[in-house]
């Protein structure tokens, strides 16, 4: 009787443990599953345009390429116009004898992009990028007064700026690109002033006299680009 009972418990459990699933967990196989699951992007290129810049007088367009998985190269390149104010104007050095007019002139820019977060590539999200920009600004003075007409000066600046920025897709080719950043740069002018100057033969004698300046500084920048994107 104990042997049956013996038996029967043993074929019992035997049988319990037949039917229990036994799952083993590839922890290697996971992890690169894990790693390939990379949001991908539906563009690879995007044609940019950054609208309050304006407000500085520059029309800033700007063309970025993804060029690896987490990393892109950006183009900036436009006009500038100097002097410019909300439509009136603020040519707060004029004088009545001398009046400062606008001029064109050109900015260029290059940046790397760097997208760092997990799961997303380059174009996407967020992004650290070290930019190199080179701006001339070009505007005149004219003489009111004298016969002395006009003189064109200059304002030339080369700025490195360190960028954090977060680009999102509104849609599937609209892009909103936010930045801001901080960095130095070195800025140089050519200005001039009308001097008169007395002569030995006792007359005054109207000139223009060059003021250049050079010097580094401080920079700050805060803004917004509106991209279209393509493949």
């Amino acid at each position: 009787m104990k042997k049956t009972i013996l038996l029967s418990t043993f074929l019992f459990g035997l049988t319990t443990f037949a039917q229990q699933e036994v799952i083993i967990i590839d922890k290697g196989a996971y992890k690169q599953k894990r790693e390939k699951e990379i949001k991908l992007n539906d563009n690879t290129q995007v044609l940019k345009f950054a609208p309050l810049n304006m407000m500085v007088g520059e029309i800033n367009f700007s063309y970025e390429k993804q060029t690896s998985q987490k990393g892109s190269f950006e183009l900036g390149i436009g006009p500038t116009l100097s002097k410019i104010g909300f439509g009136v104007d603020t040519h707060i050095f004029d004088t009545p004898s001398v009046t400062e007019n606008s001029g064109l002139g050109f900015f260029t820019s290059v940046a790397y992009r760097f997208y760092p977060l997990d799961e997303t590539e380059a174009l996407n999200r967020f992004y650290v990028s070290p930019i190199l920009k080179f701006k001339l600004l070009n505007y005149s003075y004219h003489d009111n007064v004298t016969n002395l007409g006009s003189v064109k000066a200059s304002d030339n600046r080369l700025d490195f700026y360190f960028n954090f920025g977060y680009q999102v897709w509104a849609a599937k080719s609209f892009s909103l690109d936010f930045y801001g950043g901080i960095g130095l740069g070195y800025r140089t002018t050519e200005e001039y002033r009308v001097e008169s100057t007395y002569t030995t033969s006792g007359e005054w004698v109207n000139q223009w006299v060059m003021y250049s300046g050079s010097g580094a500084r401080y920079i700050a920048n805060l803004g917004l680009k509106i991209g279209i994107g393509w493949e």
